[in-house]
């Protein structure tokens, strides 16, 4: 329904939440002198018209929180919107960072063969993907009444034989929205979450998607 927005020293944190996934974004940012940490949270299709007005221009966006509402200027564009009350998810407790299996894979390569397993799946064929992290290789397959689907891509690391099951769209949306060529994959469980990551430089992106549990023989 909404995205949360942390501003702390000179960084902002965007965190979105659906109860299967979670999606955080980290910036750097300009805050004037003094101003005080705060946070807030702004409905979704609010933020659709600022992503909008945003990518027409190049230049800076203010933030400013009011009581009740908050102001977004982009040029000579200004947007005023509610805030949406209640307590936000504690996402930083929610986040697993202790994982034992670390993997590394081209950001594309995966999104291929994600994308070539998923044929075979629809809205009415709905199955999960079966994903077995082994030494340097990652397997994919799933089955659905049209028939089965399978594919490999390699990964550096060693995902020690982990079987786990994703939803197909959760895996795709968060590869292609992440910023870099390569992601790390930490992982623990076959029930616990998967946490994607940038593998160079400043963890700007974090996406967490929950697993699907598999059945015997799916």
């Amino acid at each position: 329904t909404g995205c949360l927005f942390e501003v702390e020293n000179e960084s902002i944190y965007v965190v979105a939440v659906d109860g299967y996934r979670l999606a955080l974004r980290h910036e750097a940012i300009h805050k004037k002198e003094g101003a005080p940490e705060f946070s807030f949270v702004v409905p979704g299709a609010a933020l659709s018209e600022v992503e909008k007005i945003c990518s027409d221009v190049d230049e800076s966006a203010s933030v400013t929180q009011g009581a009740r509402h908050v102001m977004f200027k982009v040029g000579d564009t200004m947007l005023v919107s509610r805030r949406l009350e209640g307590e936000f998810l504690a996402y930083r407790q929610a986040i697993p960072r202790n994982n034992t299996i670390h993997v590394v894979g081209e950001t594309r390569a995966l999104l291929s063969s994600i994308d070539r397993v998923s044929l075979i799946i629809s809205d009415k064929l709905k199955s999960p993907l079966r994903c077995v992290f082994e030494n340097g290789v990652l397997k994919i397959a799933t089955k659905t009444a049209i028939g089965d689907a399978y594919d490999e891509c390699p990964i550096d690391g060693d995902g020690e034989g982990l079987e786990i099951g994703f939803n197909n769209k959760y895996l795709m949306d968060a590869l292609k929205a992440a910023p870099a060529d390569k992601v790390r994959l930490e992982l623990t469980t076959g029930v616990s979450p998967c946490v994607i990551l940038p593998t160079e430089g400043e963890e700007n992106f974090l996406y967490m998607v929950l697993p699907v549990r598999l059945r015997a023989g799916e």
